[in-house]
């Protein structure tokens, strides 16, 4: 199942890119998506870098047919790797997404964009669940989730980049 997102943030690329690769910003992001336990780390690279995220998030609000194959709680690891800047400051980074001992996990690209109005972040992944005959069912009752946590970490991002003087001015 595809899946794609297009974000814009009110700030330079420069300043939307560090805010992407900080620690802190994917703890708070970690926090509103209501982990019970988590850990955000980014190591840097020269002239890139990568930001791995473990949750362990509950699953009431999974169907009750997901719930029965995963359990209580399931470990979310996402991974991004950002390569070197392109032309005006363009990052791409490859996007992994793993859900525990689940058979469904998200692959998929990001790429930070600068546009007229701030910095476009686009994301598009494609969800798969490895279920033979359920695996639509399940990626269907994935995606909502997938979905909802990218825009609880725009809503993070936007109360970041506000408080570090960045506002829409609209």
């Amino acid at each position: 199942m595809q899946i794609t997102e297009t974000l814009v943030y009110p700030a330079p690329i420069e300043v939307v890119f560090e805010m992407m690769t900080d620690e802190a910003f994917h703890s708070k992001v970690c926090a509103a998506t209501h982990a019970m336990t988590y850990s955000a780390s980014v190591s840097r690279q020269s002239d890139g870098a990568t930001v791995i995220t473990h949750r362990e998030m509950p699953t009431d609000g999974f169907p009750e047919f997901a719930r029965s194959m995963v359990g209580r709680s399931i470990d979310i690891v996402e991974t991004i790797v950002y390569g070197p800047p392109g032309p005006h400051g363009t990052r791409i980074g490859e996007v992994s997404i793993t859900m525990g001992a689940a058979p469904i996990a998200l692959k998929g690209d990001i790429r930070i964009i600068p546009a007229d109005d701030g910095t476009e972040v686009v994301i598009e992944g494609d969800l798969k669940a490895s279920i033979p005959f359920l695996g639509g069912k399940v990626e269907s009752a994935a995606s909502p989730s997938v979905i909802s946590g990218i825009h609880k970490e725009y809503a993070v991002g936007l109360a970041w980049l506000a408080e570090r003087g960045h506002v829409d001015e609209d």
